[in-house]
């Protein structure tokens, strides 16, 4: 291999980074139609290049099922959609309608409604057609069954104007309601989207569990380093982790698995990842290490571990505020060791700091998605956390000296003068 160059490893870390980041956010920021007063009117939107989210008033019934077929002549009041119930109403259980109308071009035979995870259950209609559900809606917790499957149904347009009614549950859950937008848009566009999301999903989890099993071999086998087992088990907890989130891809090919024991996987899945992190990181920047930060940051989240396994979602959700503060932490504790590597001038400390900042950006990007500010982007997920584990993958293979360095120019930095003098991976 080629030796590394810092100006090369670092512009091109960034670049990646920028493009990523752009690429996540770009789809929040173009002007689009809002419904006004439960009605969007979308005659001028271009279906056939781009998804419309059904974004702006609907019509909204709380605390009552109403028939499809009255939606849009009984009385209700107007409420902004998406939006979690918890930020309008004092729990985020119980039981709602909402209705939009949507005036659409009158060429268009065929579209799709792209639904995201809602908490928790949902029935749709389209012009009085039950075109979507998940789970079993009810007024009660005995009545209702959660599930999170993320879905892209297509129907042949039948009027010019859409009349979208959908009734929502939620008694398993701290969050009801919805963050997520809907989307309208061509049958062939949006299955599209969804196909490449899911393949791209995949693929992530795959080569994740790829990496993972492959460090843990070298582990069981030859390379008995604390580091290397760190890594190995964040790949495979990742990769565990990116099936049972978001898209919920292992709910596609699973519809019927225990919606309680996904819901704890996905969670219990983030809280190893950070220990792992953790771990893993103080192997990297052993000088920089701050015992009593990394021992408080493992033992946190081992006691989140523990009470997300003893309780029910609905009662371990209700604290994720607080835990996303952890992460806030971890992200800070991230740069500062990154910070403090550079600023000790430790050689070759540039090409694993890029790495960081690129995990740290991606990550970052996750948790802001997470709360709304940033339109989910599966592509940017996959495509950014599929880099950052095979360039760590890489860094690894060089210190275990199963990839060789052959440096060309006296003036590169190749990987044996990564740590000259202070190789904080040779005693892990």
């Amino acid at each position: 291999m080629h030796s590394f160059s810092r100006l090369a490893v670092s512009k091109c870390c960034l670049q990646l980074l920028m493009v990523l980041l752009l690429i996540g956010v770009g789809t929040s920021i173009n002007a689009q139609p809002v419904s006004q007063q439960g009605l969007l009117d979308a005659t001028d939107f271009d279906f056939k290049t781009g998804r419309l989210p059904l974004n702006g008033d609907w019509r909204y019934f709380e605390n009552r099922l109403t028939d499809p077929k009255e939606a849009f002549t009984s009385k209700s009041i107007f409420n902004y959609f998406p939006k979690v119930w918890n930020e309008t109403q004092a729990s985020g259980q119980g039981f709602a309608t909402y209705a939009i109308q949507v005036v659409v071009p009158t060429q268009l035979e065929t579209l799709a409604i792209e639904i995201p995870q809602i908490y928790s259950a949902y029935q749709l209609w389209v012009n009085g057609t039950l075109t979507a559900v998940n789970g079993t809606v009810g007024r009660t917790l005995a009545e209702t069954k959660p599930q999170w499957l993320p879905q892209t149904v297509s129907f042949t347009k039948p009027a010019d104007t859409l009349e979208i009614v959908m009734q929502i549950a939620n008694f398993q859950h701290h969050l009801g309601g919805s963050k997520d937008a809907i989307y309208l848009g061509s049958g062939e566009l949006l299955q599209h989207h969804r196909s490449m999301a899911l393949n791209s999903n995949l693929t992530e989890s795959l080569c994740l569990a790829f990496l993972g099993i492959t460090f843990l071999v070298l582990y069981l086998v030859t390379e008995k380093k604390k580091i290397v087992i760190y890594f190995a088990l964040l790949c495979i907890t990742w990769a565990i982790r990116s099936m049972f989130s978001n898209l919920y891809t292992f709910i596609s090919f699973v519809p019927d698995f225990n919606w309680t024991v996904m819901v704890k996987i996905e969670y219990v899945t983030l809280f190893f990842t950070m220990i792992w992190a953790i771990l893993f990181l103080s192997r990297v920047f052993t000088k920089e290490d701050n015992k009593i930060v990394k021992y408080l940051l493992v033992g946190s989240n081992s006691l989140f571990i523990t009470f997300a396994i003893l309780t029910s979602p609905v009662s371990f959700t209700r604290y994720l505020p607080v835990y996303l503060s952890f992460c806030a932490i971890l992200l800070l504790y991230a740069a500062i060791l990154v910070i403090k590597a550079l600023i000790n001038e430790r050689l070759g400390a540039g090409f694993l700091t890029f790495i960081v900042l690129l995990g740290v950006g991606i990550f970052s990007y996750d948790v802001f998605s997470y709360e709304g500010l940033f339109t989910y982007n599966p592509i940017v997920f996959s495509v950014g956390y599929i880099t950052i584990f095979t360039l760590m993958a890489v860094v690894l293979l060089l210190h275990l000296g199963i990839i060789k360095s052959k440096p060309k120019h006296s003036n590169g930095l190749t990987f044996n003068d990564l740590y000259k003098g202070d190789n904080p991976l040779s005693k892990y």
